[in-house]
Formats: structure tokens, sequence, C-alpha cells
């Protein structure tokens, strides 16, 4: 999954102004009956998992901005865990809630409740993890990074850090997620005709202690490994952990993705070669402002996706991280 710090009133999004709205194809907002007052919009958000480091940032994020609009927000916890999750939106749908913004536990599994929501009138915001693209239709906008560019970015960046080739592994996020399937077939993708040859792949839950346990049983199976793509910084530490028991820190071209404080200590310091950076506080932001211009009739986008940005130690000096 995938943060960052940063305000402003602009029309574009990048790493120095991350709070900034990109441009995206423009869409109206459902009609409502009546604009409500700021005071009156009450926004439900649905989380993947609370313990998960990019989550403790959107939701800080989404706080932070309903509070300098002056409207309310409940934070609920899926504990990855798509049952738990479904029996949320259940109840949001009885609170009849102004606008829902959701990361799904289960990108596909969730659609007949979107369409509930549809059917009733609430608009749902699409947040950082995919729906399936059937479930598209239910979702007023999305928020969030191409997750296949995103990876074939990764394959870039892990081209620069292996010019004379060699062999890879992906450490992935939780199975079955949109941005996991998505991150993996674009790196696949971008290191087709090269002399990088990917032998394995394995996803965690997006978390660090199973990532680094994934990467110690990869490098006894795969003892000249030259690289391992992990998609997210948080589990990329968990991996580097293992590298580093090992002797083979430097070694070994670590790619991570979310551009987190850890990964740039990691960047500098020389551990990690770089990170696909997503502006996790810009999305959570805008999720909250564009759930406000729904609930007061405003028109919004149909997507918001950031600019991609590549972290390596030759930039460290034009980004500032925020979690």
């Amino acid at each position: 999954m995938s943060l960052l710090a940063g305000c402003g009133a602009s029309n574009s999004a990048s790493p120095s102004n991350p709070a900034n709205s990109p441009a995206g194809t423009s869409s109206a907002a459902p009609s409502t009956s009546e604009s409500k007052r700021s005071s009156d919009i009450k926004i439900g958000s649905l989380h993947f998992s609370f313990t998960i480091p990019q989550v403790q940032a959107v939701i800080k994020a989404q706080d932070d901005k309903a509070k300098e609009l002056g409207i309310s927000t409940v934070q609920l916890d899926g504990q990855g865990d798509a049952q738990k999750q479904t029996q949320q939106l259940n109840n949001l749908l009885v609170q009849k809630v102004d606008a829902v913004l959701i990361e799904p536990v289960d990108p596909k599994g969730v659609i007949p409740m979107l369409k509930k929501f549809h059917d009733a009138g609430i608009p749902v915001i699409d947040s950082i993890l995919p729906v399936d693209e059937e479930g598209m239709q239910y979702v007023t906008t999305f928020i969030g990074v191409d997750n296949v560019q995103d990876g074939n970015n990764a394959a870039k960046l892990m081209k620069e850090a292996l010019p004379g080739g060699g062999t890879v592994v992906i450490i992935e996020g939780a199975p079955g997620t949109t941005s996991a399937v998505e991150r993996t077939k674009g790196f696949e993708e971008g290191l087709k005709d090269s002399n990088i040859k990917i032998v394995g792949k394995q996803a965690s839950p997006w978390d660090r202690t199973q990532a680094l346990h994934i990467m110690q049983d990869f490098l006894v199976k795969y003892p000249d490994l030259s690289g391992v793509f992990v998609h997210s910084d948080d589990m990329a530490m968990g991996a580097l952990q293992a590298i580093k028991s090992a002797g083979k820190l430097g070694q070994i071209k670590v790619i991570g993705h979310d551009g987190s404080k850890e990964a740039v200590q990691a960047i500098q310091d020389g551990s990690m070669y770089g990170s696909v950076v997503e502006l996790l506080v810009w999305e959570g932001q805008k999720g909250v402002e564009v759930a406000k211009d729904i609930a007061e009739g405003k028109p919004v986008e149909k997507r918001y996706i950031h600019e991609p940005f590549l972290l390596t130690k030759k930039n460290l000096a034009d980004y500032q991280a925020a979690f």
C-alpha cells in the first residue's frame, strides 16, 4: 500500500506539493435535493487495517482535513477481514452517512455492498486500494495511483540498480488485492526484454514480519539473488532485516513502494536503492475534500491520480516523507 505531507490549493499533485489536486476526467456529483452545511456532513471511512503504518498516516490526514473543513468522519478498522468490512458497510448504510471512503479488503467481494450504496444514493469514494473493475460502475470516484504504472516504475528502478542484469524476487501485498496484482503485473511487464529474471514471488498481508520471513526463505532458495521488489516500504524494512542478517546488505538491490521515512534513511545509507512514492497523505486529504464536494452537490472528477515520483539517493533533497 502507500503517504506524504503537504497542503495547498492548486491543480497538480507532486512530492513537493502533495496536498494539491491533480486533474482527472470530469464527472458530475450525484444529484442531491439540497446541499448540506459542512457541520452536517458525516463521512464513513473504512480502512484495510489500522495496524498498517500507511493507513495510520491516511487516517490522520483525513481527520486533519475534516477538522479543517468542519465536517465529521467515522474511522473504521477492517482488520484485514472482508466479512467485518461488510458489516461496517451495512452499519454505515443504516446510518445514512453522506459519503463513504473505502480501502476494500476484498476488491471483488465488496461489489454487492457498493451496489447497495449506489442504489441508496450514497456516494462511494474508492481510496488507495482499487475495487475490481466490475465494481467501478458503483464508485463515484477513485483517488490513488496507477498501480500498473507504479510496478513499471519499480522495474525501471531495478534496471537502473542492476545494469548488468540478475535474478530478482517480489514480495507482494495482500493476496487478491488489486494493488498487489497490478503492481506485480507492471513490474513483470517492465522487465520484459531485459536481462533481469524474476525467479519468485510471494504475498504478505502488508505485514513487515511476514515479509522478513518470506525474504529469509528467498535467500535460502536463491543464494545468488540480485534484487527484490517489495510492494510497500514497511515490508521492505522486514526484507532488509533478513538481508542484513544474511550479510548481504547493499549486495541485494531493494526497491520499495511508498516513500516512507524509514525508506528515505535506508536509501540514504545505501541499504535500499529506491522507492516508488505514493502520496498517501494527499490521497487522504483529497478523499475528504471530494466527499465534502459531493455532499454539497459540486461536480467531481472520476479519477484523481497523482504524478509518479521515483525516489533514489539522487533526488532525496527534493523530497519530504510524512510517515
